[in-house]
């Protein structure tokens, strides 16, 4: 019983957190993904299973791509390998073709994603004085602690 409390309070900050990541998306981000990309890729079976409406985009957050599982769609952890923005650019090495198909985004509108994905870069988890690993998530321009030693029992 006494694990199960720091469990469900630990899953509910998580699920807390991604609630405020979707609502703290860039509007400038959320109307160009609509724009452009939600065309397609939402509803029940989006492409890929990636859904981009509105209330569906901090799910791309550090998901694995279905078609390159060990890259991430978007990657806090190293925001420039993000897959999206491969796809976008049309870089070497990425499977089927450049997105959107029927008509590239401008530099200005990758400028739009790349500003927003690099700001939510994800630094490494600090060490606590007692050497346990600590959580450090970034979620745009929020950054939060969870120490891993107040769910230890005694």
């Amino acid at each position: 019983m006494k694990r199960i409390l720091p469990v469900f309070l630990a899953l509910l900050i998580v699920a807390a957190a991604g609630a405020w990541a979707a609502e703290k998306i860039p509007g400038e981000v959320t109307s160009l993904l609509q724009k452009r990309c939600a065309v397609c890729h939402k509803g029940k079976t989006p492409p890929q299973g990636l859904s981009w409406q509105a209330d569906k985009v901090a799910e791309a957050i550090d998901a694995a791509s279905r078609e390159f599982p060990e890259m991430k769609i978007i990657d806090t952890a190293s925001p420039e390998s993000s897959y999206v923005l491969k796809k976008v650019r049309g870089d070497k090495g990425i499977k089927g073709s450049r997105m959107p198909p029927t008509q590239a985004l401008g530099a200005d509108e990758i400028k739009v994603l790349e500003t927003w994905i690099l700001g939510l870069k994800k630094f490494p988890a600090p060490v606590s004085a007692v050497g346990s690993p600590g959580g450090n998530y970034r979620i745009g321009d929020f950054d939060f602690r969870i120490g891993f030693n107040i769910f230890r029992t005694f």
